[in-house]
């Protein structure tokens, strides 16, 4: 990137320098004519000098702007690495319009920093003080004058430049707090027609839009008063120049052809001086975007490393085959919802049930490493889940969230998924095994067809056995279900369940369930309240011991 950005410098002055060869060419050409010389060669040579500048200009800005996506893309490609490498729970608190905000509209005033910041804004200095000298060369004292004015300019703009950093901060934050309610909106649209909420969404939203167009319109005064200062400066350094050069010319002590050159050159000084205002304004606006761009790409990264104490500390007895949870406490942010939990989940289907908010989900999110205990251990068939790599344990594992999303454009795709599988033939197996074989076969192009990425084609309970599909085509040793029955019929559900079943002869399946004919079937049922196991067994034994679980069972069946 270093020899990338020296070699854009000297190409951006390059044709600065082109710029500045032009007024010595006109002095040349006026001195000649004024002799009686001709003007023939004078011309071809400012042609000629026009011309160079033209090409130099336009090859300096293509790479400019190509160097600057280039920086865009990297920042884009950190921000996404960092987010997917990112713990579940830090991610899911970042507010998501806040974050498309930021991977956005923050690393596309980035690129406007790097161009017009590190590049112009670099060579913008050189440029103004080969001009200046140039100018001196012509007349120090008018020179000395002009410089009195861009001091005065200057500060100004410096004053302006601070204003200016603080709205753009302001503007980028309320922008990323509409997105958030604007992506809220959009995800429960249903939700939000069903309930007639229509109105009062929009002015939620449109408030929040309000209120960055407020922080805009700071932004954009203070953007302007920093135009308005350096086009003011450059007015008065011309019109400066221009009377005491009139002045000069009528005493008799310089030349016209010199007053050209110097009003030239005060002309070419907007552009290094303009350069270096919107170097100043890009840099502002920039630091704003910077800060919140490195709050992203700062997120640490989910960390692979073994919890050496952990792992090597012997377990007595030696924990079984299967899943085995000892004296686990875990929460979020300081809120305990497990706590102190033992529990062995062999071969077979064990359902989790219980109240809701008891802590179901979050008993499989420590399973996964989504959560890390606080306190006590979870063993995969006999191994602290903390001395395996994430990658190798999720490897093990296969996960249908409740939402089941669908990760992909076409059937296959979403079916596939994470899975690498490239048989068509096992992929329609699975698919009939979860009963989607008919509603596949009337699908106008079967495992090629388009399905909408919020599943609006898509009903939710072929969505849940969508998902279920794509974890049976992982092949792992445990299965890890949350209600991926709860938006099935009763005939659905009897065939997603058979299918069950026959997987939990071979692996540990741990499903997380309110459907009571889902837990008649089960080899083993748990039952969480307030954050602890308080009863196990088949589901005939809980019915006659346990009086929540009857209460429940009893609920679920009268609805």
């Amino acid at each position: 990137m270093g020899a990338a950005m020296a070699g854009l410098l000297v190409l951006d002055l390059l044709s600065y320098g082109a710029v500045l060869a032009q007024p010595r060419v006109v002095k040349w050409l006026l001195d000649s004519v004024s002799a009686g010389t001709g003007f023939g060669p004078g011309l071809v040579a400012l042609g000629a000098v026009a011309v160079l500048s033209g090409v130099l200009l336009f090859t300096s800005n293509y790479w400019l702007g190509r160097f600057g996506q280039r920086i865009v893309l990297g920042a884009r490609s950190g921000m996404v690495g960092s987010l997917l490498r990112a713990k579940v729970a830090t991610v899911q608190r970042e507010p998501v319009g806040d974050v498309l905000s930021r991977v956005g509209s923050d690393t596309t005033l980035l690129e406007r920093a790097v161009a017009e910041a590190l590049v112009r804004g670099t060579a913008a200095p050189l440029v103004l003080v080969a001009t200046v000298l140039l100018m001196a060369l012509t007349d120090v004292t008018m020179v000395l004058v002009l410089l009195g004015i861009v001091v005065l300019g200057a500060g100004a703009e410096w004053l302006a430049l601070r204003r200016l950093f603080e709205a753009t901060e302001a503007t980028q934050s309320s922008l990323g707090e509409m997105l958030t309610g604007l992506q809220r909106v959009l995800v429960a649209f249903r939700t939000v027609k069903a309930f007639g909420t229509e109105a009062q969404e929009a002015r939620g939203v449109i408030g929040r839009a309000e209120g960055a167009y407020q922080q805009g319109v700071r932004a954009a005064r203070w953007s302007a008063v920093v135009s308005a200062c350096g086009g003011v400066t450059m007015d008065a350094m011309f019109l400066t120049a221009l009377g005491m050069g009139a002045a000069k010319i009528a005493a008799g002590t310089m030349p016209f052809s010199d007053l050209v050159a110097f009003l030239l050159y005060v002309m070419y000084l907007r552009a290094p001086v303009g350069a270096m205002t919107q170097a100043a304004s890009a840099i502002s606006e920039g630091l704003a975007a910077l800060g919140r761009v490195q709050r992203i790409l700062a997120i640490p990264a989910e960390p692979d490393d073994e919890d050496a104490e952990a792992a090597q500390a012997p377990a007595v007895p030696p924990p079984p085959a299967g899943i085995v949870l000892a004296e686990v406490s875990a929460g979020y942010g300081g809120t305990a919802i497990l706590s102190g939990v033992s529990l062995h989940v062999p071969r077979g289907l064990t359902v989790l049930t219980g109240p809701s908010g008891i802590g179901k989900t979050t008993l499989l999110n420590l399973v996964e490493r989504f959560l890390d205990a606080e306190r006590g251990r979870v063993f995969l068939d006999g191994e602290d889940i903390r001395s395996l790599r994430r990658d190798e344990l999720r490897r093990r594992l296969a996960y249908v969230e409740q939402d089941a999303p669908l990760l992909g454009e076409t059937i296959r795709e979403t079916v596939c998924y994470g899975t690498g599988c490239t048989d068509d033939r096992e992929v329609l197996d699975t698919l009939r095994a979860v009963g989607l074989s008919e509603w596949l076969a009337g699908l106008p192009r079967g495992l090629d067809t388009t399905v909408d990425e919020r599943a609006v084609s898509v009903s939710g309970g072929q969505r849940q056995r969508l998902a279920v599909a794509r974890a049976l085509l992982r092949h792992a040793d445990v299965l890890l279900l949350d209600e991926v029955t709860s938006q099935l019929d009763a005939d659905s559900e009897e065939v997603l369940l058979r299918t069950i079943l026959d997987q939990s002869r071979a692996r540990v399946v741990l499903a997380v369930t309110h459907r009571i004919s889902v837990a008649r079937q089960a080899d083993l049922v748990v039952v969480l309240d307030e954050g602890r196991v308080r009863g196990a067994g088949r589901h005939t034994e809980l019915m006659r011991s346990d009086p929540l679980y009857r209460r429940l069972a009893t609920t679920e069946v009268t609805r």
